[in-house]
């Protein structure tokens, strides 16, 4: 039990201290103090095009895409919106949206919608309505030197197009995606929404992301600003047009071509889609986890060993330390587990005050590492029976 309790303190000195301060949540979009002096010397402004994928989003369409067109942003912006194929009122109420936008004295009309065509196989869905979005613009002959995607279900502040402008220009960055804040408001999602975001941190360290000399590259699907040459140079979305997790997918294909890129977290854009109750962070969980470990049971059995040692095993020193200090008057077991269970726990706190939760919950992660645990063998479960995730009424994970 000694080698065991070292071995996980090892693991979380190595975490806090040298995995690229992944949780310290240091990566913002710098401030705007004037839309008209961005304290940068812009000769003119990039023009931007957003491309917003929506299917079966009428709950949220409204807010999401009117934060769009009240985008402050002095340079020539344009907003299309791809329906793909909804059953719902989303087209009708988007169409909602820009009347009463273009209603407006002084106003351009720059938003249309557009319908996908029936999806093909071999694409996500989501994928293949961006896809649809940049062919239809081709064929308009419309081009932008940067495109933005942002899903429907996110409102933005007015002033975040600015503002991710400004950072890809004044850095260079060709790629700049912000993890948006998520809805955390419930009983299940203040348990895992957290959580979620704390070992997405992990997994791709936004810091490490933007070194062009680490491998990392992480993105955030919800607002993503890539340059217009950035995305050609990879073949456009369909170099990726497969993939689930599609925001890093693309993430990693830009700066492998050799261009820059940043993440960082996006205080300023809500999502506003609610999770009724466990089960829907369940199905969001499941969709992607085996696939993030590519379909491969070797890397299942290690993704769950090493959860184990990584979240767990500090807790269970620290208990089994305890009595075993009591039984022998040896302290080592208690004192590493002690040490690794509270680095654990400090690392979770930023993320936990992020979303206004008590920073005592921090010491509540091995077992939130548990039910991610359970979904992520759910999730290769489902595919060993030949099952398929489902999401918006269509199967993945068919590989």
């Amino acid at each position: 039990m000694l080698s065991l309790a070292l071995i996980s303190l090892m693991i979380w000195i190595y975490l806090f201290f040298f995995h690229h301060g992944f949780w310290r949540r240091r990566e913002f979009l710098p401030p705007l103090q004037d839309a008209s002096d961005p304290q940068v010397d812009f000769a003119t402004w990039p023009s931007i095009i957003s491309i917003t994928p929506a299917r079966n989003e009428a709950a949220v369409i409204k807010p999401a895409f009117s934060s769009l067109l009240a985008q402050n942003y002095p340079g020539r912006f344009e907003v299309l919106l791809v329906d793909d194929n909804s059953h719902d009122h989303t087209r009708e109420l988007a169409q909602s949206v820009i009347d009463a936008h273009d209603a407006q004295e002084g106003t351009e009309p720059r938003a249309q919608i557009i319908t996908a065509p029936p999806l093909q196989e071999g694409w996500s869905g989501k994928l293949w309505a961006l896809h649809q979005g940049l062919t239809y613009l081709s064929a308009q002959g419309r081009s932008a030197d940067y495109i933005w995607f942002s899903d429907t279900d996110i409102a933005h502040d007015p002033d975040v197009l600015c503002r991710q402008v400004i950072k890809a220009v004044s850095s260079g960055r060709a790629f700049v995606s912000i993890m948006v804040t998520l809805n955390c408001t419930r009983f299940w999602e203040r348990v895992i929404i957290p959580a979620f975001i704390y070992y997405f941190q992990m997994l791709y360290p936004f810091h490490a992301t933007a070194n062009p000399r680490s491998s990392h590259a992480g993105g955030a699907g919800g607002s993503v600003l890539i340059r217009r040459d950035a995305l050609g140079a990879i073949g456009g979305v369909r170099s990726i047009q497969n993939a689930l997790i599609d925001d890093c997918e693309l993430a990693a294909k830009v700066k492998q071509a050799g261009f820059s890129i940043w993440l960082g977290h996006g205080v300023d854009s809500h999502s506003l889609r609610a999770a009724s109750g466990l089960e829907d962070l369940w199905k969001m969980v499941t969709r992607t986890a085996f696939a993030q470990l590519n379909y491969s049971y070797m890397r299942l059995f290690g993704a769950i060993l090493g959860i184990f040692i990584t979240f767990c095993l500090p807790m269970i020193g620290c208990v089994y330390g305890i009595y075993h200090g009591l039984q022998t008057g040896s302290w080592l077991i208690m004192i590493c587990g002690f040490l690794g269970y509270a680095l654990m726990g400090i690392s979770y706190m930023p993320t936990l005050k992020a979303y206004d939760q008590s920073q005592i919950k921090g010491f509540m992660l091995p077992f939130t590492a548990l039910l991610f645990m359970a979904m992520t063998l759910h999730s290769a479960f489902i595919h060993l029976r030949g099952g398929h995730s489902g999401w918006k009424g269509r199967e993945y994970n068919k590989n």
